[in-house]
């Protein structure tokens, strides 16, 4: 109980603390934000408190406050040295008032959400504001001010409409306790967006030399027995870098593994200030040789290549990739210095090729009742192989019915009719289990909840045959994660306490789980092979994406235009897009993306956006690059 309540507490500050990796070059970017954790009851722990408060400036820590000490103190030498004695005086004040306030209003939410006071609860706020360099000054990007619950997404401030956004229904009821209080959400306006900016300047004037420091990371590569003994673990280390921002990737005869077949840490904090990252992936042993690790970082011109067994050497842009490519632009005079000698340097992944692997996934959906709207359904269940759909079946229609020619055309009708059969004793346990949830839960019948089940397996093609990747059978109670099979252990994973009961039941059960087993990593595979083999033609099919880029004015802000880049039409359906200014990538949260959608004919679309001054449009462009397309990419300037 200890270890899981310290993970859960760990985890929560992850979700504020840790955003994952940004492409390797872009515009230099500045944050200050403010973390603010509660929790519910005290916990005997060393290191966990009741209440913590930190700030971060750039992502390393510059003041900690905490309900044992009561003390508003400093993380950096420099913010001593430089703050004056009343700053920290003033800052314990504030984070005194601000723990009182932490505890009425973890009360309740735990009232608002139903949830008893035996359990653990955290309540957290992050908020602060972000900035682009430009020149000696600086360009305002974003301001943030969020409430989470559990680790859940409750209340966020829209900055541009000064309004607050509830995720969930009970955070409602502050929505609109605090919009209807104006002068407060112009001032939350007001603090983000200039005196958040003010103090980052200042700290970061304060802390200028100890801030532009940056560290290269020092790249290990090793490997160890696996538990089986024809396979390794080959792990590559990277450590000791800063600022946080990195690229690793694991090869296979220069080929970059698909980052579901590999384990990742994430990017981590060191004690020192420092950040560290492993990723791992098992192998066959005689393999060995056919594997490498390459690190991009800021403070390194050219890649770091770990190779297993041997030293870790500077890689040049050139021998970072295994084949010469151009890139496809319009040719209107503009150009990226460099740019097809050196493109890896502003899209490090473009020019290595994924493994070919494919998929084979069942997803059923169930609702708790009847809801009034046009293919919308109470039971739902569809087959997706490699992300197209292939079957459907419906709670009004009772059939499972073909969606693709070649699956009509090869499969008999016996197994259509078994597979009505099966569907329709699948929506009977979905009913009785989608209440059974509820009851658990403790939800009442009014409200509309959904339970999911997504179970099917990933192939990697390997000349003429495949290499089974991994098998997902995997259950969702209201959009969140509930219970999972892990299918090296042959045994169900709970997410929540409420999965536990089940999660026991099903484990005491062995058969059972070595049925789940075999169905994922044999049965599930042969299908796959089988239907891929049916619409070999239709399946290998690519098409390539139909890029345009275009700009029109900001309605409330004239000196403002929107950029969007749409690629559409593309197929299958992973496609690299970003958006670049003077040929540096931005980041990503500077930029609205609708993510990959489906078309109407089976092919796929997507668009990114960002908002930009109106003299500035001529420095942007955008580059799209897809598996279809022999060149790294389609680059177009905004119109």
């Amino acid at each position: 109980m200890i270890a899981s309540v310290s993970t859960k507490i760990f985890a929560l500050l992850c979700v504020f603390l840790l955003f994952g990796t940004l492409p390797s070059i872009q515009a230099e970017t500045h944050s200050l934000y403010y973390i603010y954790t509660g929790l519910s009851k005290p916990v005997d722990l060393p290191g966990i408190y009741e209440f913590t408060a930190m700030g971060l400036l750039d992502d390393r820590q510059i003041d900690y406050y905490n309900s044992k000490e009561k003390r508003k103190i400093p993380t950096q030498s420099w913010m001593k040295e430089k703050m004056q004695e009343d700053y920290w005086e003033k800052g314990t004040q504030s984070r005194k008032s601000k723990e009182q306030w932490f505890n009425v209003n973890v009360k309740i939410m735990m009232e608002r959400m139903r949830h008893n006071e035996s359990d653990l609860h955290v309540l957290q706020w992050r908020h602060g504001c972000e900035v682009e360099q430009q020149g000696s000054g600086v360009k305002f990007l974003k301001g943030v001010s969020e409430y989470a619950y559990d680790g859940e997404n409750f209340l966020s401030f829209d900055d541009k409409e000064s309004q607050w956004v509830a995720f969930i229904d009970a955070a409602l009821q502050t929505k609109r306790k605090w919009d209807s209080v104006p002068i407060l959400n112009q001032y939350t306006k007001g603090y983000l967006e200039k005196e958040c900016v003010d103090w980052l300047n200042k700290f970061r004037e304060y802390g200028d030399e100890e801030l532009r420091k940056t560290s290269p990371p020092d790249v290990h590569a090793f490997s160890r027995k696996s538990n089986d003994e024809t396979k390794l673990k080959l792990t590559c280390l990277a450590t000791g870098f800063y600022p946080k921002d990195v690229m690793m990737i694991i090869r296979k005869n220069n080929t970059a593994l698909p980052e579901d077949q590999i384990e990742s840490t994430g990017i981590r904090p060191n004690h020192d200030g420092s950040y560290q990252m492993r990723k791992s992936v098992e192998i066959k042993e005689e393999e060995k040789d056919e594997y490498d690790c390459l690190v991009t970082h800021k403070s390194i011109k050219e890649p770091i290549r770990g190779k297993w067994g041997q030293a870790t050497e500077l890689l040049s842009a050139s021998a970072a990739n295994a084949e010469e490519t151009s890139l496809k632009e319009e040719s209107d005079g503009r150009e990226c210095a460099g740019e097809t000698a050196d493109i890896s340097a502003t899209v490090p992944l473009e020019k290595v090729k994924l493994s070919e692997t494919h998929s084979l996934y069942y997803i059923y959906t169930g609702l708790s009742k009847p809801v009034d709207l046009p293919g919308i359904y109470e039971f739902t269940a569809m087959g997706l192989l490699d992300d197209t759909q292939i079957d459907y079946y419906n709670s009004k229609e009772k059939r499972k019915i073909p969606t693709q020619s070649w699956m009509k055309e090869k499969m008999p009708e016996d197994y259509w009719e078994k597979g009505t059969q099966s569907r329709k004793s699948k929506e009977q346990w979905f009913i009785v289990n989608v209440k059974i949830m509820m009851e658990r839960m403790r939800h009442n019948e009014s409200d509309l909840h959904v339970l999911q089940w997504r179970h099917g397996c990933e192939v990697e093609q390997q000349g003429s045959g495949v290499k089974f990747l991994k098998g997902v059978s995997e259950y969702a109670y209201d959009g969140e994660n509930f219970l999972s099979f892990d299918d090296k252990e042959s045994q169900w994973v709970a997410f929540i306490d409420a999965a536990l009961q089940t999660k026991r039941k099903w484990n005491n059960v062995p058969i059972l789980n070595q049925y789940t087993k075999g169905y994922l990593e044999k049965e599930c595979v042969d299908w796959l092979n089988k239907f891929r083999e049916y619409g070999d033609e239709e399946l290998r099919k690519t098409s390539p994406p139909d890029v345009h880029a275009f700009s029109r004015n900001n309605t409330n802000d004239e000196t403002k235009l929107k950029l969007t880049c749409l690629a559409t039409g593309f197929y299958p359906k992973d496609v690299m897009m970003i958006i670049r200014k003077y040929c540096k990538s931005l980041p990503e949260d500077q930029i609205e993306s609708t993510g990959i959608r489906p078309n109407q004919d089976g092919s796929y679309q997507m668009r990114k956006s960002v908002e930009i001054k109106e003299e500035e449009k001529d420095e942007y462009d955008c580059l799209v690059t897809h598996k279809s397309i022999k060149d790294i990419g389609i680059k177009k300037y905004f119109k």
